[in-house]
């Protein structure tokens, strides 16, 4: 069995499927997560789990990913397992253990008709281009109906790959755009599946331009590469800016999948190295009001990158903008 297969193995297709599997297994009481959209849809798995006898918990919060898993929670609660709906299982890059209780992982598929989208535009994809085909779950599950379509027309398609931290094959996280990056030096564009620029943006560091089939917007437009580009530049000008300054924190998540503490570790030695007081700060979502007031001069992204994309009034960095104090102290020399 390959990677890629075995990794399929961790993620379910329907509530009946997980029915199937617990059924027979020690569980009394299960727990449910997920996200905001699919609310209504934990409860009707909930009514399906007390019919066959279960008790249940539902963990009130939302969840944006699998790397939030509430599987400490729901134990905390008396929950022999957790079922997490809307994504697939993470894969902690820092090889964490993920699971702490029996998980099982119901991805969400979307139902809006991006095949159709596909079919009507597909010719605005230049015809001479290897294309590696990548999206977001909730489109992963048409991707081999999207390949063999693109073939028909004479597309060559280039096999895809998992991420660092994904377990589909050409699924792309916000975190994790590995599934393009193993490929792109054999592909001239991408094919994405899913909508928003968000993840698209991920794909095009990859140096290539990404075709989004955009199922909200019902047409496929171009992320070109490089599209974060002058994002990286602002954060490069902030450590200049700030490059002098005394007093730097770290903040990182409790959440599993978002805590990250060798990339603390190696941000905490780079700033120390350059005779900087660090701070290190946790919790489990970040809120840039819960910064306020330390007397820190710029914080460093170590948790999910797009927790601190919102922030409007205190300076933040990623780890990789860091790199600039080493340039700044080669130049020095």
């Amino acid at each position: 069995m390959t990677e890629e297969n075995q990794r399929a193995q961790w993620n379910y297709e329907s509530i009946e499927e997980i029915l199937e599997e617990i059924e027979g297994k020690d569980h009394e009481k299960i727990g449910l997560q997920g996200p905001d959209g699919i609310k209504p849809q934990i409860i009707d798995y909930a009514q399906q789990l007390e019919e066959r006898g279960y008790e249940t918990v539902i963990i009130g919060a939302s969840t944006f990913g699998a790397c939030g898993i509430a599987d400490e929670k729901a134990e905390r609660m008396g929950a022999d397992a957790l079922i997490h709906v809307g994504h697939t299982r993470f894969l902690h890059p820092e090889k964490a253990d993920m699971d702490d209780l029996n998980v099982y992982y119901l991805p969400y598929r979307e139902d809006r008709d991006i095949m159709s989208i596909l079919e009507n535009h597909y010719e605005e994809i230049d015809e001479d281009e290897k294309i590696g085909l990548v999206g977001v779950t909730q489109y992963m599950d048409r991707a081999e109906e999207a390949r063999e379509f693109l073939e028909e027309k004479g597309y060559e398609v280039v096999e895809g790959k998992t991420g660092l931290r994904t377990t589909e094959v050409g699924q792309v996280l916000g975190c994790d755009a590995g599934a393009a990056h193993n490929i792109s030096h054999k592909v001239d564009a991408f094919v994405f599946l899913g909508s928003g620029h968000f993840h698209p943006s991920q794909v095009s560091e990859t140096g290539k331009k990404v075709y989004v089939v955009d199922p909200y917007e019902e047409h496929i437009w171009v992320e070109p590469p490089n599209s974060l580009d002058d994002e990286k530049r602002a954060e490069y000008a902030r450590v200049m800016k700030y490059k002098d300054k005394k007093k730097w924190g770290i903040v990182t998540s409790s959440k599993k999948g978002q805590n990250y503490m060798q990339a603390v570790k190696i941000a905490k030695e780079k700033l120390e190295k350059h005779g900087k007081d660090v701070y290190v700060f946790v919790e489990d979502r970040i809120f840039e009001s819960d910064y306020k007031g330390f007397g820190i001069d710029i914080y460093v992204n170590c948790a999910c990158p797009r927790m601190t994309k919102d922030w409007q009034d205190l300076a933040f960095v990623s780890t990789q903008a860091l790199d600039v104090l080493d340039e700044v102290e080669i130049n020095h020399e």
